[in-house]
């Protein structure tokens, strides 16, 4: 199985020292089109690229180029819209190497956990026709889906989480608190970071992937998530993770699932067109 590849560390896609890209080049590509691109997590404000280093060897081994980028984090300045904006930056320079190396990819596989599943949904949903390689599927760990939801503002205990409404101000450039977190104005600008809010018949496919003890995401808006991508006729998979909690880290079975699904779409959607 196993695919010798080259691996391209720490590649600059812009000025900020957060722009950065690994990038995995497989001897023997399954390929040439297509492409894998992993987004960390860590709440918008942490965590580094390293974290899906695993994850972009499992696929390069099965001969699928891949990166896995860091980003900018949210702050007072820069919100989930910069980020986006990082992605778009981390694409083109993704394309810009695989040209090097003789590969002219037009087609992309966002992936990604937690605060990256977010950004992976809502940069296919929203961005697509941007992206200088287009977006055509996500696979989404344990995703924020409805930032705007009281029961994900305050936390599963219902008690108030002042942290997470300090980031989530930042994510969505608006002032969110205990007192203003159900007005019009932080309603209006959480809905326009949320993921289920873009979702639509031509929404790409999305394979979600979600612990039924996750104790940051409610496993029900994830149900709820799903319901509306059937609703619209969205194409979807979705892998319940019976025992696990946001780690994803007590059901081996569906992560294996997991990874054959996000390699089927690969089979699929790049071989398509």
């Amino acid at each position: 199985m196993e695919n010798k590849f080259t691996f391209l560390p720490d590649i600059p896609y812009g000025e900020h020292e957060r722009h950065k890209v690994d990038i995995y080049i497989p001897e023997k590509p399954t390929s040439q089109k297509g492409a894998i691109l992993f987004i960390h997590g860590g709440g918008w404000h942490d965590g580094d690229k390293k974290i899906h280093n695993k994850d972009a060897e499992y696929f390069c081994n099965r001969g699928y180029i891949c990166a896995s980028m860091n980003y900018r984090f949210v702050s007072e300045k820069l919100s989930v819209f910069n980020e986006l904006d990082d992605i778009t930056s981390a694409i083109e320079e993704l394309k810009i190497k695989c040209a090097e190396y003789g590969f002219d990819i037009e087609k992309l596989i966002l992936s990604g956990g937690s605060a990256g599943a977010h950004l992976a949904l809502l940069y296919a949903y929203t961005r697509r026709d941007e992206a200088s390689v287009t977006p055509v599927a996500v696979g989404a760990y344990c995703p924020p889906v409805n930032c705007a939801k009281p029961d994900f503002l305050m936390g599963i205990s219902g008690e108030f989480q002042e942290w997470k409404h300090e980031i989530l101000s930042k994510c969505c450039g608006v002032t969110v608190n205990k007192e203003n977190l159900l007005s019009e104005q932080s309603q209006n600008a959480l809905e326009r970071i949320s993921p289920e809010k873009y979702v639509s018949e031509n929404s790409v496919p999305t394979a979600v992937f979600a612990g039924v003890e996750d104790e940051l995401i409610p496993f029900g808006h994830i149900k709820e998530f799903v319901a509306l991508l059937n609703e619209k006729g969205a194409k979807n998979d979705f892998v319940v993770y019976e025992k696990s909690g946001h780690a994803l880290d007590k059901d081996p079975e569906a992560a294996q699932k997991a990874k054959e699904i996000i390699k089927n779409y690969a089979e699929v959607y790049f071989a398509e067109g």
